[in-house]
């Protein structure tokens, strides 16, 4: 029996429902009402400098692409999933997407540069979440006005302050939860 593709689209904007592959292996796309509800909440995306650590698909970065990002970095640790991230950004006509297949805690620790939005995704059961956090708060990977968004599963408990961060807005959708961070 062939094992069916996963898939999921861009909701709306330039190049919207254009589909996004999954890579194989562990993945957990955001679904559609998630990703639509942390679209509503962020708006336009043309002025933003993203970092999209845990990419999976690029489905995050592609869906902000569409809404008017121009560039991205985005991080992945999973080797077997860089020709599918390429193989969207490619699709969706998203070239100036930088892609590093590293661990997102290295990338962070080495990182100089500064986003407006940064968007961690990691699988539901990484427990280095506040690790990480903390490191983009000591290294200020954030510019002053920039933010953070976290996908959790809802049973998942981080404080409203780790480091210089400050939890500003949470939702939850289902099973998932969307924590916002930024500096005070």
């Amino acid at each position: 029996m062939k094992k069916k593709k996963i898939q999921t689209r861009v909701i709306t904007g330039r190049i919207k429902n254009k589909l996004i592959e999954c890579p194989p292996g562990i993945i957990r796309p955001m679904t559609s009402m998630v990703k639509e509800a942390l679209f509503s909440i962020i708006g336009d995306c043309s002025d933003l400098k993203m970092l999209d650590l845990f990419t999976g698909s690029g489905n995050i970065a592609i869906e902000a692409y569409s809404r008017g990002l121009e560039d991205a970095d985005m991080v992945e640790y999973d080797w077997n999933k860089k020709n599918t991230i390429i193989k969207n950004l490619t699709n969706a006509g998203f070239k100036n997407a930088n892609l590093f297949i590293q661990d997102a805690l290295k990338f962070c620790a080495y990182c100089k540069k500064k986003y407006d939005f940064i968007m961690l995704d990691p699988p539901f059961n990484w427990d280095k979440k506040k690790k990480l956090l903390n490191l983009i708060s000591d290294n200020e990977l954030l510019t002053p006005d920039g933010f953070i968004v976290i996908h959790l599963h809802k049973k998942d408990i981080l404080e409203d302050k780790i480091g210089r961060l400050t939890c500003y807005d949470k939702r939850l959708y289902g099973i998932n939860m969307l924590l916002f961070y930024r500096y005070d």
